[in-house]
């Protein structure tokens, strides 16, 4: 709705925009996942999970808020696990409990009946720092309580959205996927639920094992998948030297400039009042993507939005649940992994351009490929800064591929690359069908202890894995890191 209010106020564009919408809608938008896109899931290195909070406040001011973390792939065990067409498993790391009491408590807080054990609470929560910012909260917590703090979301609401990432494949896309009916289970569980053979899920129990930790799995069907064209943007490789690793990290006494100035890509999440989540890159050329300002006191980020899909996700949700938290995943600067959240609202770029005439006239130097001015944001996401949250642990460093240079295929940069639309093949799936997912939710997440629809997906995928297993072989870099597909 909220895509044709705005659009319809847009004059002569909005007709256009409406018409790119409804494009996207037919040609990209799908709630199953087909093989390639099955494939790729499961052999993300990367995957950013997003999920939307309990309320707080009353009445109009009520909002939830955004959790937001990075799982990785370790030991050879991926973020994603793909079990069938439909039905997704999300990889979460957590620390072992202490005693039997506190394992009770912790799977009491996984079904949804308890609240989090207390050492649980406090590794969420973090330790307060001092802030250079005025008017922000700033805490350090491990990466562990960042996904504490996810799981918590995503099973209190039952959603949970996910972007599933490759950085060292040239030739890959990001592709965006949001679950319902979410619930945290034990692996014996996941493999009892999908009929999957007793020890399927053995390589992310001895990468639990080898980091002294326990895995559980987000697991929950499949309500939204598309591309997100902008991931191949640029490309990464692996640093191997830790030496600078260890020197340089940001820290909440810094300014948040400092940051901000070395970034191409912030990581944004938002939820809807309903509890639908969504996250999605924003980029741009070095220290273009975002910028922190200074108004009233507070700190702002202003996020420029570009002209992409025509489909406005994030300010639709916006609209409903003014709050947003972005991921600076510093991999090249700064090896640190900070999140910035607060109330968030889309502002026009002659606004931005009237209060802060220097981040607007950053802007203008761009040039396209043709060498013309590169085409304003159309809008901008204004951020008031109330929280920060920075991972004690280093970031795992990565070098950029000189050839792949940042926002070279950005909506308003150079285009020297090639969007492609057709990527995860979106067109050999049928086209959403709302009535049938109200039908899909109100049954609950999809359940398979038979394997009938496991065994099928196996076959459907087989070709698709072993074409996406010939590529990245390729990749000397994604050795180390390739995770084992399960069943295939």
């Amino acid at each position: 709705m909220f895509q044709y209010m705005r659009d319809a106020n847009a004059s002569k564009q909005g007709s256009v925009t409406m018409k790119g919408a409804d494009n996207f809608y037919v040609r990209q938008y799908r709630q199953y996942l087909n093989p390639t896109m099955g494939a790729f899931a499961q052999t993300a290195i990367q995957a950013v999970f997003a999920a939307g909070g309990g309320g707080h406040g009353a009445s109009w001011s009520r909002v939830r808020h955004v959790a937001l973390a990075m799982a990785e792939a370790r030991h050879g065990a991926s973020p994603l696990v793909v079990l069938d067409r439909e039905t997704i498993a999300a990889a979460v790391f957590l620390p072992r409990p202490q005693d039997a009491e506190e394992a009770r408590a912790l799977l009491d807080w996984l079904a949804g009946a308890g609240r989090a054990p207390e050492a649980y609470k406090r590794l969420a929560s973090g330790a307060s720092m001092l802030c250079a910012e005025p008017g922000v909260r700033a805490a350090t917590r491990s990466a562990s309580g960042a996904m504490i703090d996810l799981v918590g979301s995503a099973v209190g609401s039952g959603k949970m959205a996910l972007l599933a990432l490759h950085p060292y494949d040239p030739d890959a896309m990001g592709l965006h996927l949001t679950l319902f009916a979410v619930e945290a289970l034990e692996p014996a569980q996941v493999e009892y639920d999908y009929g999957l053979a007793a020890g399927a899920l053995d390589p992310w129990r001895r990468a639990a094992a080898a980091t002294g930790s326990i895995v559980v799995f987000l697991v929950g069907g499949v309500e939204e998948a598309f591309t997100q064209c902008s991931q191949n943007l640029f490309v990464k490789r692996p640093r191997g030297d830790a030496t600078d690793v260890a020197r340089a990290r940001w820290t909440s006494l810094m300014p948040l400039d400092r940051l901000l100035a070395c970034q191409f890509e912030i990581l944004q999440a938002t939820v809807s009042a309903s509890g639908l989540p969504g996250v999605s890159p924003r980029d741009g050329e070095f220290g273009m993507a975002g910028f922190a300002a200074r108004h009233n006191s507070q700190t702002l980020t202003l996020v420029p939005y570009f002209a992409g899909n025509a489909v406005h996700g994030h300010a639709a949700k916006l609209w409903s649940n003014p709050w947003s938290s972005l991921l600076l995943w510093d991999d090249h600067s700064w090896f640190s992994a900070v999140t910035a959240s607060g109330p968030t609202r889309i502002v026009e770029d002659v606004e931005i351009t009237t209060r802060f005439p220097h981040i607007a006239e950053s802007l203008a130097m761009r040039r396209r490929r043709n060498g013309g001015p590169a085409a304003r944001p159309e809008y901008w996401f204004e951020q008031v800064v109330r929280e920060i949250s920075v991972q004690e642990e280093p970031v795992t460093g990565n070098w950029l591929d000189p050839a792949r240079a940042p926002c070279s295929l950005n909506a308003g940069g150079l285009a020297h690359h090639g969007k492609k639309p057709a990527y995860f093949g979106a067109d050999r799936l049928p086209n959403y069908d709302m009535r049938w997912q109200h039908e899909r939710e109100a049954l609950g997440r999809p359940l398979d202890p038979s394997g009938v629809s496991r065994c099928y997906w196996e076959r459907e995928s087989a070709e698709a894995f072993a074409a996406r297993h010939a590529h990245l072989s390729g990749l000397s870099e994604t050795d180390a890191v390739f995770p084992d597909p399960i069943g295939l």
